[in-house]
């Protein structure tokens, strides 16, 4: 955890390293927010339901009328049944409680599939390449990713993070009409996840996190859907029929990505199979059509999938960062934008959903409403396929563009927690990864163990090089996983060969970077004080010559000095490394 002094310490300084706050209080009373057109008493006493309930309170003062009763008694047995049909019970009526898991079976024993359907096709363009499309129902989907720059170091601290690159909403629900061509709507959803799996280190790294918004990797897809219908003129003016409905949609679609590349965003359309690949990652690989759906969530033997609505308290500047404190295996944001009721005005919903292993006890943050009898429909909706354009019910909330401002989303995973800056903020970097293709560190044995013990954290498959193979023995004991980590040993070859090729680190210790290694990360030590003039890398990290909590982290957006901390779960798996006569970080 960060250091007991900074923790506490209020976020003062931004310096200049992120163009985009995130979660930041605002204090100016003329900025736009969203609002709900239903009435308190609407939530309480939904009309469908009100509805319901006098026409059976009707029904039965009628009845009562046909056998004789007098007046006052059929007014009274109408009260009797009102009463007791909106009474509310755990949050919901009577009427609701008897009606929601009939209707919840209905709908479940009539679904022949869980599987969105509409399985997505490749439109060759004539410069060459392709996009990605699907048909959900009349509507036709298109899905856009952000990709992430590399790095991108990222300031956090409890309830807002600083980064260099967030996703300008108002800017997208903006795109909703376009000249000529208007959306039906735009999905923006985030999937990420604080560590990788549910590994015991992966479980001492999110301790570590505590209530820092730390989302190692995320991924944000644009699901766009266009009713070509409802685009007629547009439609035709493109050749009409379904050529003209794609190309209409293609001409959507690059009109966003030229809007978000104006912004500094490098954005790409999604081919049929990466479509797929999307519906594999978001999903963590689980056939749709062999979940099951429960009352509560989606279940996949112990793996769970639960979604939630969240409410218009998180849809603020810091409610969204605290969706993603929640530990879990993987967590999917989903906010639906559409074009409001009236000119320049936008309605928003939103949906979260937590993937983990076992059941989600009650709801985990406040704000978050349960979608009891919904979940099937709810997952559908996190999906970048465009799983499906009924949604579980979530209520909107409607507001200019602008009253998305605070809702700024990172675009990108924050990668590793390196320490805590001068302020107290969390300092965090991508170290792995197809984009980092090397990584420098400067410092002793225990520096590069505690970075290499947080990266297999957060995945990271690690094959080490080393001319002293003792002094890593007791952490590759530790670790207990030839996948997470491997020492390099030259007489076994044919599994060498296998543990490279799957590495994602290979680190040098002590020697020299020798072969070429495709997508994996080079991570090399050297000794503390060398020279880092020469040195070619993405990201660098120096430690203080005389101060072995003091590190600097060191990339092309600037330099930022920390103080490192190892908490006693992680000094046993690298304590060993005080033994080499080294010092290290401060024990806490």
């Amino acid at each position: 955890m960060l250091p007991a002094g900074y923790r506490n310490q209020l976020l003062h300084l931004h310096d200049g390293l992120g163009r985009g706050t995130v979660g930041a209080h605002s204090n100016d009373p003329t900025q736009a927010t969203l609002r709900s057109t239903e009435f308190w008493l609407q939530r309480l006493f939904p009309l469908r339901v009100v509805v319901v309930v006098t026409i059976v309170a009707i029904v039965a003062a009628l009845i009562a009328v046909f056998f004789g009763a007098s007046a006052l008694v059929a007014a009274g047995i109408a009260v009797v049944v009102l009463a007791v049909g909106l009474v509310r019970l755990h949050g919901v009526t009577l009427v609701g409680a008897i009606v929601r898991p009939v209707r919840f079976a209905w709908y479940r024993s009539r679904r022949e599939s869980r599987d969105p359907g509409g399985q997505p096709f490749d439109v060759p363009l004539p410069e060459g390449g392709r996009y990605g499309l699907r048909w959900d129902g009349s509507k036709l989907i298109v899905t856009l990713r952000i990709e992430a720059r590399p790095q991108t170091m990222t300031l956090l601290s409890p309830g807002s993070l600083i980064t260099d690159e967030v996703i300008p909403l108002p800017e997208i629900a903006r795109c909703l009409t376009q000249f000529d061509i208007t959306l039906d709507s735009i999905d923006v959803i985030s999937n990420g996840s604080r560590a990788h799996s549910n590994s015991e280190v992966a479980r001492i790294y999110d301790q570590i996190l505590g209530p820092l918004p730390a989302t190692a990797q995320r991924t944000v897809w644009l699901v766009l859907r266009l009713d070509p219908l409802a685009n007629a003129a547009a439609v035709q003016r493109r050749g009409g029929g379904s050529v003209g409905a794609l190309k209409t949609a293609i001409v959507a679609a690059r009109r966003i990505a030229n809007r978000l590349a104006e912004r500094g965003l490098q954005v790409s359309v999604l081919s049929a199979a990466e479509m797929n690949d999307a519906l594999q990652q978001v999903t963590g690989g689980v056939p749709l059509d062999d979940v099951e759906e429960t009352w509560r969530d989606n279940e996949f033997g112990e793996f769970r999938m639960t979604s939630f609505e969240v409410g218009v308290d998180l849809l603020d500047a810091q409610g969204l960062t605290k969706i993603w404190t929640m530990s879990s295996l993987a967590t999917t944001l989903t906010l639906r934008l559409r074009r409001g009721h009236v000119d320049g005005e936008i309605a928003v919903s939103a949906y979260v959903r937590f993937d983990t292993m076992g059941e989600i006890e009650g709801v985990p943050i406040d704000g978050l409403s349960p979608l009891h009898g919904k979940q099937h429909q709810a997952l559908l909706s996190s999906l970048p396929t465009g799983g499906h354009e009924e949604q579980a019910g979530a209520r909107e909330h409607f507001g200019p563009p602008e009253a998305l401002a605070g809702l700024a989303l990172p675009a990108a995973g924050c990668g590793q927690l390196i320490g805590a800056d001068q302020y107290g903020r969390g300092v965090a970097v991508p170290l792995v990864g197809s984009r980092i293709r090397r990584v420098e560190l400067i410092g002793n044995l225990h520096l590069a163990q505690q970075v290499i013990l947080r990266a297999i954290a957060l995945g990271a498959n690690v094959l080490v090089h080393t001319n002293r193979h003792e002094a890593w023995r007791s952490m590759v004991t530790r670790v207990d996983s030839p996948e997470a980590l491997h020492l390099a040993t030259w007489n076994a070859a044919s599994q060498q060969a296998g543990t490279a090729q799957s590495a994602t680190v290979v680190v040098y210790d002590g020697v020299d970077v020798s072969g070429h290694v495709s997508d994996a990360t080079i991570m090399r030590l050297n000794p503390p004080g060398t020279d880092t003039r020469f040195l070619e890398a993405d990201v660098t990290l120096v430690q203080a010559r005389y101060a072995a909590s003091q590190v600097s982290v060191r990339t092309d957006m600037g330099t930022v000095a920390t103080t490192m901390v190892a908490t006693p779960d992680e000094m046993r798996y690298i304590g060993g490394s005080l033994d080499v006569g080294e010092r290290g970080p401060v024990r806490v």
